[in-house]
This record gives structure tokens, C-alpha cells and sequence, in this order.
């Protein structure tokens, strides 16, 4: 596996993400997923995927969490990745993987697979205390509030 770096907001405190929802919704109007994420500053970034994927007819194709531990191997490929490319290294970023263990792993059940979608990505949003990890075929929106914004 490979990581790239990728700084979709630059608002985020660099290592200082204190708290984060995620939530998975499925009605008959909307569905999606939306990762909620909290800096020291207060500041919050939405992570919103909805929009239908051609492909399999959901928003995301699958999605997991695991716990900063249980995700440490991810540490020997965060230190290969080129973390010059950052548009602000002081604020925080998420990674695209490259040759995933998560896409091959969903590329052997009995279902579609990267085959036929070449544009899918494996997208990992990590913060102090886990990681965040979907795929998708498309890139998520970002919206961005302080918190008490109400907006």
C-alpha cells in the first residue's frame, strides 16, 4: 500500500483533532455518510458523501472505523508518504491509499469491484484517537464551521 497526502481544508489544527462523529444514513429521500470532525480551535469540518455512485447504487461503496492502536500499521506508510506536497504542513491532513488492502479486501467479495470502477479511492481520515476509512468513487464535499455557528 501507498499513501498520498491530501489537504482538502487547511482550517483543521495540524495533530489536535479533539473530537468526531460518523454517521451513515439511509432514508428513502437522502442518504450518505458524513464524518464530523472537531479541532482544539473549535473549528469543524464536515465530510459529506451524497451523491449516488453509478456503480453500486449507494453513496459509498463500504466504509470502517478502527482505533489509533488497532490502526498503527498505517505509521510505516504515513512515514513514506510525501508530506512535502502539503499546501500548510501546520494544519491537519488525510491521506488517498494507493494498491489498498481495503479495496482488494472488498475486491473478493461477491459483488462489483475496482474492475469495473478504476476511479474508486480508499479515503482515510485519521484524528487523535482513530481512523476513518472509505471508499468511494467520487470525492466527498468539505464544509467547514466554527462551532456555536449554527450555519
Amino acid at each position: 500500500m501507498e499513501l498520498q497526502v491530501w489537504q482538502p481544508v487547511t482550517c483543521l489544527v495540524k495533530g489536535n483533532i479533539i473530537g468526531a462523529t460518523f454517521q451513515y444514513f439511509d432514508t428513502a429521500d437522502q442518504g450518505g455518510l458524513k464524518i464530523v470532525l472537531t479541532d482544539i480551535n473549535g473549528t469543524i469540518v464536515e465530510v459529506i458523501y451524497d451523491k449516488h455512485s453509478p456503480i453500486v447504487g449507494d453513496c459509498v461503496w463500504t466504509f470502517r472505523y478502527a482505533n489509533e492502536i488497532a490502526r498503527s500499521d498505517l505509521n510505516k506508510f504515513i512515514d513514506r508518504a510525501d508530506h512535502s506536497k502539503l499546501t500548510d504542513p501546520s494544519a491537519h491532513h488525510f491521506y488517498k491509499a494507493f494498491q489498498s488492502d481495503f479495496i482488494s479486501w472488498y475486491d473478493h467479495l461477491s459483488w462489483l469491484g475496482s474492475d469495473e470502477a478504476p476511479n474508486v479511492e480508499h479515503h482515510i481520515y485519521m484524528y487523535n484517537d482513530g481512523v476513518f476509512e472509505v471508499i468511494s468513487d467520487y470525492e466527498p464535499r468539505f464544509i467547514v464551521k466554527k462551532q456555536g455557528d449554527g450555519s
